[in-house]
């Protein structure tokens, strides 16, 4: 038997807990994307015949690419959110084909006007993946809303945020990253293992306000990779939910908390059918030197990759493996 590669190991134990049927349950709650992100990213897709969601989850991100694609395909491995995706459309977009399969097995010879992904693409093998998406599309987006993660905090402010945060790492066996400590303008989020593969030719940022009770705030928790009841066990997990409730209660205001959410656009992206290393993004607190990009906005426009030019969408930094360990 051949040893698991670190990052493959991390890439199926993140994957595996989407699977977990709590998990599923709670993802309901995940703070949506910004309206404008979409309506953004749909300026850049002239020709919207089929789209791709890879990771769809329960399929957020799919049914509004339904409303401007003849046909949607919503990609997941997860026989639990493609069920919950079904469930939560209701059949309201026939145009939808919902495909329960890893990336790395499915193949689609049609091709796709663009390619979306939400906070998934740090979950895909790359090199299994990436060729496949260089013959499938010309356009890709990446789509995150903790490009910036943890600002911006819940209304109880980022000192009483970071705390909590890192009480509840040490008390389930993680590291808080010291960057978490700095202003948001020094955070920074190592390079992820699938961005040798592609250039990005721009990213941009989406700011939104958004209501959300404290119930469903804390199942959002849930549902990411740090908090899953399952993982955490039934007395710890309700332990954190007293805790996180007794933070953010005093904040709530007509029973809902006001949210201040940012959603990041990355693109547009060219996938490559072989990596080279990553030149279009990286992030520096200092002067910009030798060619490197300071983390600001950049306008979308045409990437190059392996030769062939694709435009593609971003201004998302979707969580790294490497950070797995972590609250995302």
């Amino acid at each position: 038997m051949q040893p698991v590669e670190p990052d493959a190991k991390l890439r199926a134990e993140g994957a595996a807990i989407f699977a977990q049927p709590d998990v599923v349950a709670s993802y309901y709650a995940r703070q949506p994307y910004a309206p404008d992100a979409y309506a953004a990213l749909l300026r850049l897709v002239p020709a919207r015949r089929r789209a791709l969601d890879l990771g769809c989850g329960p399929g957020p991100v799919a049914r509004r690419l339904a409303e401007a694609f003849d046909e949607v395909v919503a990609l997941d491995p997860s026989e639990g959110m493609i069920a919950a995706g079904r469930a939560a459309d209701r059949g309201a977009h026939p145009n939808i084909r919902w495909v329960c399969a890893r990336a790395e097995e499915f193949d689609d010879e049609a091709g796709f006007d663009i390619v979306v992904a939400g906070s998934s693409v740090h979950f895909v093998d790359p090199a299994a993946a990436f060729p496949k998406l260089a013959r499938w599309t010309h356009l890709m987006a990446t789509l995150a809303n903790d490009p910036l993660f943890p600002h911006p905090p819940p209304p109880c402010g980022i000192d009483r945020w970071v705390d909590f945060l890192g009480r509840w790492n040490a008390r389930v066996g993680r590291t808080t990253p010291a960057g978490w400590l700095g202003p948001p303008d020094r955070v920074k989020a190592p390079a992820m293992p699938h961005e040798s593969w592609v250039d990005v030719a721009g990213r941009k940022r989406f700011r939104f306000g958004f209501r959300q009770s404290v119930p469903d705030f804390i199942a959002s928790c849930h549902a990411r990779v740090s908090w899953p009841r399952r993982t955490m066990g039934e007395r710890l997990a309700a332990e954190f939910d007293a805790d996180l409730a007794e933070l953010l209660d005093p904040f709530a205001q007509s029973g809902a908390l006001t949210l201040d959410v940012i959603t990041a656009r990355r693109g547009p992206r060219r996938a490559a059918a072989r990596p080279r290393p990553a030149r279009a993004f990286h992030r520096t607190s200092g002067p910009s030197k030798q060619g490197r990009q300071r983390d600001e906005a950049k306008p979308c426009g045409e990437s190059r990759i392996g030769g062939a030019a694709l435009p593609v969408l971003t201004g998302v930094r979707s969580r790294p493996t490497d950070n797995l360990r972590y609250y995302r």
